[in-house]
């Protein structure tokens, strides 16, 4: 796999070239995404300041569990080619915008999950700026995924092909060290954060390496509070390995069976 090619030329490297090349084979790189412009006064009516706060949150904790740099943008540096030209790198992926389960190109039935890139200042978001999971995949190329949140509608619903395209089986009892978070249905993006919050708070509020994602899932949906969306009641959703503490991994530890 080209990742792991990539690790083990920077590792080569390192034998023969100080400094650099050493925290570059240590790099496990995450990016953090959210979409702040389709928030604004020119698309709501009213400014909304949920998406920078879903953005500071994260890149905090991602560099709390160890991921390292963490990088991304807040706004029109969310591009859909700036996505897709980083993620292949990533052993960490969040995203915060608006995402649905869209009919793939080949029409109905077949879905195509998407969430849509931010549209630019002063712009607001149309069909033009989905970012679908087909294309992601193809960019992921097979490359394994410790930590994916989709901070968005939908993507957390039982036909999203989303986990797929970072080859994340939609189940509860993988071995392997992955983890994928997001909503199943219409959410304020208010209540993803008091989520989020409570999500982070739980997981990064003890000792390093002592508790599990799975754990922090349970006790964020606990804790209530989060407001519906007319008839829709909240709910998230998680797949991955109920027992990964969010560490990140090299990809022959986070997959041991997988032939690089």
């Amino acid at each position: 796999m080209k990742r792991a090619s990539t690790l083990l030329v920077s590792i080569v490297l390192a034998t023969s070239t100080l400094g650099a090349s050493v925290q570059a084979a240590a790099a496990y790189n995450a990016h953090v995404w959210s979409n702040s412009d389709a928030f604004a006064a020119t698309c709501l009516g009213f400014t909304d300041t949920y998406p920078k706060q879903h953005y500071s949150l994260t890149v905090s904790q991602f560099g709390k569990l160890g991921f390292s740099p963490v990088s991304g943008a807040l706004g029109a540096g969310f591009t859909r080619s700036a996505f897709l030209g980083n993620v292949f790198y990533d052993y960490a992926v969040y995203v915060h915008s608006h995402g649905d389960n869209y009919w793939a190109a080949s029409g109905a039935p077949n879905v195509d999950s998407a969430f849509l890139q931010d549209p630019g200042t002063g712009k607001c978001n149309t069909s033009k700026d989905m970012v679908r999971s087909s294309a992601i995949k193809t960019a992921t190329a097979g490359t394994i995924y410790n930590i994916v949140i989709m901070s968005t509608c939908m993507l957390g619903s039982s036909s999203s092909t989303m986990p797929n395209a970072f080859q994340i089986a939609k189940t509860k009892t993988s071995a392997e060290f992955k983890f994928y978070l997001s909503y199943v249905k219409h959410t304020w993006d208010s209540s993803s954060l008091r989520f989020e919050k409570a999500f982070w708070g739980y997981m990064n509020g003890g000792a390093p390496h002592t508790r599990w994602l799975s754990e922090a899932f349970t006790y964020a949906a606990s804790i209530g509070g989060y407001e519906a969306v007319g008839t829709e009641a909240f709910q998230a959703n998680w797949w991955g390995n109920p027992q990964y503490d969010g560490t990140p991994l090299q990809p022959t530890l986070r997959c041991p069976t997988c032939n690089f």
